[in-house]
């Protein structure tokens, strides 16, 4: 069997996608190795797992599985972000390491954009299982209009 690092790589991307239910996609702007290390410091200060992984690496990993619409997002290096047990907010992430940007969320096997987790304050995943719930449950039970309300003068004001 020829195993090289480009397998390994793609072997450890795919072990992300389906172990790991909580983790987080970053778009990486850092252009030299000097702003990576900086980068990395941070993230061993906190105590996060990280994967760094290329454009085209991660491109042709997702063609093949159930993500391939996320290609359309990634336009360089991405960090795959593992935050198990830790205090840091996602405010804090970006405020401390301004060289990365949110891409989306990975939660149980749905991907969740930058504008649906803007609200989201722990990187608990219990809390957030049930903060998306309770968001869903409260737009699902939105009460609707019925039509015995309405009368023609009401629509004319």
């Amino acid at each position: 069997m020829d195993f090289n690092l480009k397998i390994y790589k793609q072997l450890k991307i795919k072990h992300y996608f389906k172990t790991i239910n909580f983790f987080f996609f970053f778009h990486d702007a850092a252009l030299n190795n000097e702003s990576w290390i900086k980068i990395e410091q941070i993230f061993s200060n906190y105590k996060l797992q990280y994967f760094r992984v290329f454009n085209t690496l991660i491109k042709n990993t997702l063609k093949a599985s159930i993500f391939k619409n996320l290609n359309i997002l990634i336009h360089g290096p991405i960090i795959l972000l593992n935050t198990r047990i830790n205090k840091l907010t996602l405010k804090k992430i970006e405020k401390n390491i301004p060289l990365i940007s949110l891409l989306c969320l990975k939660l149980n096997n749905k991907l969740y954009s930058n504008k649906q987790i803007e609200k989201m304050t722990n990187f608990s995943y219990i809390k957030n299982v049930y903060f998306l719930y309770k968001s869903l449950d409260r737009f699902v039970k939105k009460p609707y209009i019925t039509f015995k309300n309405i009368t023609p003068k009401s629509i004319s004001k």
